[in-house]
């Protein structure tokens, strides 16, 4: 079957129980100056009536008074359903604010008689009386608003009346919602079974309406989180759940008896006004998601979402008898028809133009065009009628439903038949990536080998001293994170008794660090021998530096110290450089402190010199932050508390450096390290 005898069977079907609901039946009775007559009415053959017509109506009083004489001479009339304050069947509007009573006499055919009312919900507090007798309470009636509660209490209330005279009397309060007071509801009279099955009915309604949409919802949603590359089904989910949510807050309130958060009056009121605002900016980003090329840069479209949103803003922040005013309401009734309308024009177009997908969101539109004007009619009581959106929202979520799996379906078709060219390609891929390895592994070796000889190099540069008969002993360690890396170090005499200490640690790693280093080593080359304090030759090293590499942004710390053993003195400078640690033989192991910038921000940087006496068996540790800068398979930092106990240590120095590594690598597991590890250990004897 094509597509366009299936929209003319759905739209002939829709126009078939359309018409067929409006057969003409017995005529009901209504109320007529405060009196309705079913004294011929059978509510076993006739069914159920509807309290609808002429009530008496007394503003600014909650019967009975005690004054009858001032009773009878304040009646007036008022058309129930219908607001107090607005809508086509009120011939005087009162005040949004304040009370009233509204009363009528029902003859009925015999008494003794069980029936029911059902009361959806009325604005917004109410008291229900039958024959004098309190049968429901919905909020608190008050005279004032100190005295009054906001409250819904929608449901099916029995009594039995003892005579063939019923009479209904209903205070009602409004303090708090700005669109509309009074009933305007219908109430529904009959036979206790009659009244419960209808309930029944509209309930289960609602639920079906809720949990369809619901189960759409999650759907699409876990459709969404398998393939995020569409947000179309993502805003199919989020409005399907925003009007479910709207049907649970709406009608019957089919949560009211299920979760007691559901008859907190402020809590219903905002999430009934919320999801109907939402509505509009929810079906403006799916229909952008579903025809990207026709209506995402489409202004009329951005310009009603932006505009929108405020509405939403307004319903989630604002007090209740604000964002419950005519204005807000009104503004979304208008866009809502308005981009429904627009759309009513776009979608024919592009159905004209064979636009995929246009012709059954097209038929749709027309389905909810109809049930939207009917309810804002209906509930601004221009026209008798009942809320059909459930309906049209049904269809237009089978009609998306069948959209998305249209376009998913030529979505896996597409992806089948990409699959089957792709096993084609995959016979003279196999063969390309075979050749493809072969010349990666060649590369691979060369490479390895050039690495190997920039590693013996690279280990070449590093300084061999001969320390016998000095007084100081000194054990390195270095250890790369690679093949390469990008610390270094240098130790030399620079007179008799006097060594000269140097450590570098590179931004990086690697070989671009490694190459960082060499130019570090060739600059400190021309200066090291020179005679100074070591804070002055980093200050050389740092112009040096600024001045010949700017280009390139050479940074790096340093630690430069001078081992004076003929005057038993340590001079230390730090440029940027973590602190090292000093263990003097009668105390504990401590940090030695010496703050300067890295080489290579600042050209004018200045360094400071600090001097620390040296005796016999002190023990000084120069080190890369490599060191306690490594973490475990947990993320958790070695630490400079666990280098500073290890090196308290009292055994012998290259023990103790030997068991800071050996714990390290233990630490670090086996992912290694992830820094350059460099270790100069000196005793002084």
């Amino acid at each position: 079957m094509s597509k366009n005898r299936i929209s003319q069977w759905l739209l002939g079907s829709i126009l078939f129980f359309f018409f067929l609901g409006c057969q003409p039946g017995k005529e009901s009775p209504k109320v007529i100056q405060g009196i309705l007559d079913l004294r011929q009415w059978n509510f076993q053959t006739d069914g159920n009536i509807s309290l609808e017509g002429e009530w008496e109506f007394y503003w600014d009083r909650l019967l009975p008074d005690t004054n009858p004489k001032e009773q009878s001479s304040s009646i007036s009339y008022i058309k129930v359903p219908a607001k107090w304050d607005k809508g086509r069947n009120v011939t005087h509007k009162y005040p949004s604010y304040g009370f009233a009573s509204y009363r009528v006499k029902v003859l009925l055919p015999e008494s003794n008689t069980q029936l029911s009312l059902k009361i959806s919900s009325i604005s917004s507090s109410y008291t229900l009386f039958i024959n004098g007798k309190e049968i429901s309470k919905g909020g608190n009636v008050g005279k004032e608003e100190s005295e009054y509660s906001p409250g819904y209490k929608p449901g099916v209330f029995s009594f039995i009346s003892d005579k063939p005279e019923l009479e209904i009397l209903i205070h009602v309060s409004n303090y708090k919602y700005s669109n509309g007071s009074g009933i305007w509801n219908p109430i529904q009279l009959g036979n206790t079974a009659d009244i419960q099955q209808l309930s029944l009915r509209a309930t289960m309604l609602d639920s079906i309406t809720f949990g369809t949409l619901f189960v759409m919802s999650l759907y699409h949603f876990t459709f969404y989180l398998m393939r995020r590359r569409d947000p179309s089904a993502l805003f199919f989910a989020v409005l399907c759940l925003c009007i479910a949510l709207r049907v649970s807050f709406y009608g019957e309130r089919i949560f009211y008896n299920v979760f007691p958060i559901f008859k907190n009056y402020e809590f219903s009121v905002r999430g009934e006004i919320l999801f109907l605002f939402l509505l509009l900016p929810g079906t403006i980003l799916y229909v952008q998601s579903i025809f990207k090329e026709q209506f995402r840069k489409d202004k009329v479209f951005n310009i009603i979402f932006y505009l929108s949103l405020l509405l939403v803003f307004s319903a989630a922040f604002f007090p209740t008898k604000l964002f419950t005013m005519s204005f807000f309401i009104n503004s979304l009734e208008i866009m809502m028809l308005g981009i429904l309308t627009y759309l009513f024009f776009r979608l024919a177009f592009m159905s004209f133009k064979k636009v995929e997908g246009a012709r059954i969101c097209f038929f749709s539109l027309v389905v909810n065009l109809i049930t939207v004007a009917n309810d804002v009619l209906y509930l601004n009581k221009f026209i008798d009628s009942f809320y059909m959106v459930p309906y049209g929202v049904l269809a237009l979520v089978l009609s998306q439903c069948v959209l998305l799996a249209s376009r998913f379906s030529k979505g896996f078709v597409l992806a089948e038949d990409l699959g089957e060219e792709l096993k084609k390609l995959n016979v003279n891929l196999e063969q390309i990536v075979v050749e493809r390895t072969e010349n990666l592994n060649e590369s691979l070796k060369l490479l390895k080998g050039d690495l190997s000889l920039a590693k013996k190099l690279q280990q070449k540069t590093l300084p061999t001293l001969n320390l016998n008969g000095k007084n100081v002993s000194i054990h390195p360690y270095y250890l790369p994170m690679s093949e390469i890396g990008g610390d270094y170090y240098d130790i030399f005499e620079l007179e008799p008794g006097y060594f000269r200490l140097f450590l570098v640690d590179a931004t990086g790693h690697g070989v671009q660090a490694a190459l960082l280093t060499m130019t570090i080593k060739a600059e400190f080359e021309s200066i090291k021998f020179i005679k100074d304090q070591p804070s002055r030759i980093l200050e050389l090293l740092n112009a040096a530096c600024c001045q010949k590499y700017k280009s390139i942004n050479i940074i790096f710390s340093a630690v430069l110290a001078d081992i004076d053993l003929n005057n038993n003195v340590l001079y230390y400078s730090s440029a940027g450089h973590p602190p090292q640690v000093l263990k003097q033989k009668q105390e504990g192991a401590d940090y030695l402190y010496s703050r300067g910038p890295i080489i290579g921000l600042k050209k004018e940087a200045t360094y400071k010199n600090v001097t620390v006496p040296l005796l016999s068996g002190n023990r000084i540790f120069f080190f890369s932050d490599g060191i306690f800068e490594e973490f475990d398979q947990e993320k958790k930092e070695f630490g400079e508390n666990r280098v500073l106990s290890i090196l308290s240590r009292n055994t012998g120095i290259q023990e103790v450096a030997e068991d800071l590594i050996s714990e390290l690598q233990i630490f670090v597991g086996p992912r290694g390290f992830q820094d350059d590890v460099t270790l100069l250990a000196v005793e002084v004897h």
